[in-house]
């Protein structure tokens, strides 16, 4: 049987795995923003000789970059194990010098997620914070 991806098609085409991802696709194709979902894949060492694998939700347009580093955007809903953020660890630790990685969260679960885990943080509540890092590229 043929692999199936995770998720549902957007109106756009693109597919997402939860009403975040979505939400972020969304507000991306309005503010102009190229972008692609899971087009990249990583073994990310996340305790001594303990990997996991890593499918970064989106990826900005190589013409979008900040500091000559290529941009994820990772919707956070849990900093619950299996919720993402020790993956963000784990790829940062390796990874920092070639992608930025902007997590977007809650604001209640902001303050819990390891400043380890991402470059920049912005509100799930509002996207106009990251609209404003956008243009600013």
């Amino acid at each position: 049987m043929p692999h199936r991806r995770p998720g549902w098609a957007l109106p756009n085409g693109h597919i997402v795995r939860s009403q975040l991802e979505a939400a972020l696709c969304d507000f991306l194709v309005e503010a102009a923003a190229p972008h692609a979902h899971w087009p990249l894949n990583f073994n990310v060492l996340i305790a001594p000789k303990q990997w996991l694998l890593y499918i970064p939700s989106i990826v900005l347009n190589e013409a979008l970059k900040k500091d000559g580093r290529a941009i994820l955007v990772e919707p956070v809903n849990s900093v619950q194990p299996g919720g993402g953020v020790r993956r963000l660890e784990g790829f940062r630790s390796q990874h920092a010098h070639q992608y930025f990685v902007v997590v977007v969260a809650r604001r209640a679960l902001q303050r819990r997620i390891s400043k380890d885990a991402y470059d920049a943080i912005f509100p799930e509540e509002d996207f106009e914070p990251l609209g404003d890092f956008l243009r600013k590229l």
